[in-house]
């Protein structure tokens, strides 16, 4: 099924497959059992794969706020896909090359390393396969090794999901709002923002406006405070919709 405009690749529902073409359809096996599956994590959370075996692509660091760390990244898809996740409220932190699958299949070892792992606000897990397009997924042993880890994931409770270049932003508006919120992650959010930002809250209400807030943080520098709300909605304090042009007007939720 492709995703539809208005769906949200950070947090597919499950009854969702974004990315995945009626061609390209899973074969379920039978035989996975996930207790026969070895989950290795990066010490302390980092990445596993820092490199970029050897291909063409980009590759390097981003310095993420939510994961309070460097996650490492491969392709410029990827970059784009944790520059989303930064300022997606849905997204409480998440990890890069940090999670590797080793099992057996077919009587041959096989080893897998997950693109982008994503925590819920609940707590669950989602991991993220990233492809430029469909045709990254023609071999059909590839597709079967793709289709046993999420078998297995499917049996830990973890959602798995493939995300195409083309899925991750919905237009332009979306991408420019993305990378400017993104740019103000480390914006100096001081204490006496907080006290005026759950001030206004109690003024106004949960729901008030992107203009409002702004000259509610900083009230002799209206640009200071547009600053500061984009570094608490990477904070998750403030919500948004970043689909849309952000207008005086355009509507905000306080958390």
């Amino acid at each position: 099924m492709k995703l539809k405009p208005n769906d949200n690749p950070c947090h597919a529902e499950d009854h969702n497959e974004p990315g995945i073409s009626t061609e390209l359809k899973f074969v379920r096996d039978k035989r996975v059992v996930a207790q026969d599956v070895q989950l290795i994590r990066a010490d302390g959370g980092g990445s596993k794969r820092t490199f970029n075996g050897r291909r063409t692509h980009e590759n390097g660091w981003y310095v993420s706020r939510k994961a309070r760390r460097l996650l490492h990244w491969e392709g410029k898809a990827q970059f784009d896909f944790l520059t989303r996740a930064e300022v997606e409220f849905s997204v409480v932190s998440m990890t890069s090359e940090a999670v590797e699958f080793q099992f057996v299949r077919d009587g041959k070892k096989h080893s897998y390393t997950i693109d982008v792992e994503l925590v819920a606000p609940d707590g669950r897990l989602t991991f993220i396969e990233i492809k430029r397009d469909e045709n990254d997924l023609k071999d059909p042993e590839y597709r079967a090794k793709l289709g046993h880890v999420r078998e297995i994931c499917e049996e830990m409770g973890i959602r798995f999901r493939i995300i195409f270049r083309h899925q991750i932003w919905e237009s332009l508006i979306h991408r420019r709002n993305v990378n400017l919120f993104s740019a103000r992650r480390f914006v100096s959010v001081r204490p006496e923002h907080i006290e005026r930002l759950e001030k206004h809250a109690l003024t106004v209400g949960a729901d008030a406006t992107f203009g409002s807030l702004s000259d509610a943080l900083d009230p002799s520098r209206r640009l200071m405070g547009e600053a500061v709300l984009q570094a608490l909605t990477v904070a998750r304090r403030v919500q948004i919709d970043l689909t849309r042009p952000i207008l005086d007007t355009t509507p905000i939720t306080i958390h």
